[in-house]
């Protein structure tokens, strides 16, 4: 396929690659193109405007950061897509945008289908992402090359936004899971135990989860590199609370507690630094 990828940050840039391995002509632009020239060396192409990325594909796939950003660029992409095109926007994003973008595609004779991915940025590098996708699912099969290129459990969620849906699910349990752990972690502390002896006791157990392995040891280490952005987090738990069906109490609590830690500094942190928080106000 001919595929243009608007986005590469983190996630992107390893996502790219996995296209461009898979035999696939990838087109990219970025705001930063300097920040991508590595790309170029690997054979794929870089253009300097959207424009100039959509007359080369068939397909765009977009990766931005904020809803905000997924707005704008559609805009962009409107004014120069062609009837007949396919965009895939794997940005996790509001569902009602996801919708909105869905319905302006149809009248334009566009497909568009919402295609947020969990994984982090180890997902993205091993190719061994989820990506839950909303949409016409005949349009998802026929894309099917893109997400099997990067993707290891690839699942039609239903209609246009129900992708997001699903995603938004997805961080808030993630939210109350890694809540759970600091809180685990700090009463550990207190007992005299080592957290990193009650990893190693719990984390093939009932309590074991894929943030206590991946995340529990970086949280004692305090390492707290990014591979998932506090500040995109935080993005994604305010869409969460957006929704006015029920009321998300663990949210609430953790999200005050990533906003406190955002004004110390530590957006650009990842999201394991919620122990940081924990351990200055409990």
């Amino acid at each position: 396929m001919r595929i243009g990828w608007i986005g590469a940050g983190i996630m992107g840039k390893p996502m790219i690659r996995h296209l461009h391995h898979n035999g696939h002509q990838v087109h990219v632009y970025a705001r930063h193109l300097e920040k991508i020239q590595d790309l170029k060396t690997d054979g794929i192409f870089l253009h300097p405007d959207i424009p100039a990325l959509v007359q080369h594909v068939d397909v765009v796939c977009t990766m931005v950061g904020f809803p905000q950003d997924v707005q704008e660029v559609y805009e962009q992409l409107f004014k120069v897509l062609r009837p007949g095109m396919t965009c895939i926007d794997f940005t996790t994003s509001a569902p009602e945008l996801a919708i909105k973008l869905y319905e302006a595609g149809i009248q334009n004779q566009i497909q568009i289908l919402d295609a947020p991915v969990t994984g982090g940025d180890i997902g993205a590098q091993n190719g061994t992402l989820t990506i839950l996708v909303g949409g016409q699912k005949s349009v998802f099969e026929k894309m099917m090359p893109i997400f099997s290129a990067f993707g290891q459990e690839i699942h039609y969620c239903g209609k246009a936004g129900s992708g997001q849906k699903v995603k938004i699910a997805n961080q808030i349990m993630i939210a109350n899971t890694l809540q759970g752990i600091c809180e685990a972690f700090s009463y550990c502390q207190g007992q005299g135990l080592d957290p990193a002896l009650v990893i190693e006791c719990l984390q093939h157990g009932a309590a074991g989860s894929r943030q206590l392995s991946l995340l529990g040891e970086k949280m004692i280490q305090k390492d707290y590199a990014p591979g998932f952005y506090i500040k995109h987090f935080v993005k994604d738990l305010k869409i969460a609370l957006h929704q006015d069906q029920v009321k998300l109490a663990g949210v609430e609590h953790v999200i005050q507690e990533y906003l406190d830690l955002i004004d110390q500094g530590y957006g650009e942190k990842g999201t394991q630094a919620l122990i940081q928080a924990f351990q200055s106000n409990h």
